[in-house]
């Protein structure tokens, strides 16, 4: 065991999104909520000492830890409450239908009404800038106009659940959806799905004679080569599309043979096996997920990145072809809901069309997943009328600081304190 294993610093320094000090004089709830579907999901809110503030801080990840988000500290020391809300899918995605995150945010949101709060702000960080805008996007339609179901066909009906809205939106460090995200780093070169060693050469980022050059220095891609990478990501993305939907239409069709009046006259052999092929639950197991040419070569989209992916602590061939691994392992429905590029329906350029409240986009620079021209994306397809993009110099996607020039700013999380909370201010006063 490490020397300093029990120390809280230490600790919080290997959970990348947690504080490590807060003062004792904050109260802290533990709220266990069930969402109207019977689903079980809990958080924790945080008010600050001998101040009943009127405003919260909403947080939500699809499956990562956020009851001790960094932003707690700084914010309740101004005044704020934060309720940091881990959903039903906490530590895994294997079978996450993103649409069923609606109903634990909507539980989340009516109890934060419901305790006396009058404005809720929205602050989606990493993967939960989709997740909230995916919420607020559906919020603020009608309810007839809302989704009724998953892209696997699982029935979600949002037309009967109460949505409050948000008042403000900011997406932090925000990339535009898993969906989207793995587009980007899906390994185009795979030519069988079942052998995850099967590839094309000749579109293998680290084939030396694309261009690769071995971590840590930069590689160098063809433009034209690029843009047919591209295009063969995309050409993958369907392909695991249409693997997932012959699987659950294989289920259904059993299903459908299941409820048939005339199954109970069917020989037993017969009736064996319609009854396991409906029962079945298929797994989709996706390898090399770490395939991005910007990981290795910065002047695709330059920035203050480092070369590298969060995702892999060496070259990202390692974690492209190592344990672990992005959309692993994935139920077919899942798929389609949370990791597909082309069928999930948390895609942040398309819901944030449906995000009219004020809204603020901190992108950090020296993010090593995320990059400039997606954060324009997201501020050009903004539906907000009051929009702005702000710029976090030397920051990676954590919010620790990027490289010698980081280190001598001021901590990342303490600009970023500093750049949302005027935002809030001029927009719904004191807290």
């Amino acid at each position: 065991m490490p020397q300093n294993a029990g120390d809280p610093d230490e600790r919080a320094r290997r959970l990348p999104f947690a504080f490590s000090h807060l003062d004792p004089a904050v109260r802290r709830d533990v709220v266990y909520l069930e969402a109207s579907d019977t689903a079980s999901s809990f958080g924790i809110l945080y008010r600050p000492p001998n101040h009943e503030p009127k405003t919260v801080v909403y947080l939500m990840h699809p499956r990562g830890e956020f009851t001790r988000h960094y932003v707690v500290p700084p914010l309740t020391d101004r005044g704020y409450a934060v309720f940091g809300h881990n959903s039903r899918y906490l530590n895994t995605d294997v079978h996450m239908i993103h649409e069923r995150l609606l109903f634990d945010i909507a539980a989340g949101i009516r109890y934060l009404k419901q305790a006396g709060f009058e404005r809720i702000i929205l602050l989606g960080n990493s993967g939960g800038g989709s997740l909230l805008g995916f919420y607020q996007s559906q919020a603020s339609r009608k309810p007839s106009q809302r989704l009724t179901s998953a892209p696997g066909g699982e029935p979600v009906d949002l037309s009967e659940e109460i949505m409050p809205e948000g008042d403000l939106y900011i997406a932090v460090a925000a990339h535009l959806g898993e969906g989207r995200f793995i587009l980007n780093v899906l390994d185009p070169s795979v030519t069988n799905e079942s052998d995850p060693t099967s590839y094309d050469p000749e579109w293998d980022m680290y084939n030396p004679a694309n261009g690769y050059v071995p971590y840590p220095a930069e590689s160098r891609y063809d433009r034209g080569w690029l843009a047919q990478y591209r295009q063969r990501q995309v050409a993958r993305n369907k392909r695991l599309d249409a693997i997932a939907h012959e699987w659950i239409d294989e289920q259904n069709y059993f299903r459908g043979q299941l409820r048939d009046p005339g199954y109970n006259g069917l020989p037993d052999a017969t009736r064996g096996l319609i009854t396991r092929h409906a029962r079945l639950s298929r797994y989709m197991v996706i390898y090399r997920t770490l395939a991005n040419p910007n990981y290795l070569d910065l002047t695709l989209d330059p920035s203050n990145r480092p070369t590298g992916s969060i995702f892999s602590p060496a070259d990202p061939v390692l974690g492209n072809y190592g344990p672990g691994g992005l959309a692993r392992l994935m139920t077919p429905g899942a798929w389609l809901s949370t990791w597909s590029g082309l069928s999930s329906q948390a895609d942040l350029p398309d819901t944030i069309t449906h995000v009219a409240i004020p809204t603020l986009i901190v992108f950090a620079d020296g993010d090593c997943d995320i990059f400039p021209s997606e954060q324009r994306e997201l501020m050009e397809k903004s539906g907000a009328a009051d929009k702005t993009l702000k710029e976090l110099p030397w920051a990676d996607h954590y919010l620790n600081p990027v490289g010698k020039t980081g280190r001598e700013m001021k901590d990342p999380r303490e600009r970023l304190i500093d750049m949302i909370v005027p935002w809030i201010q001029e927009r719904i006063g004191e807290p």
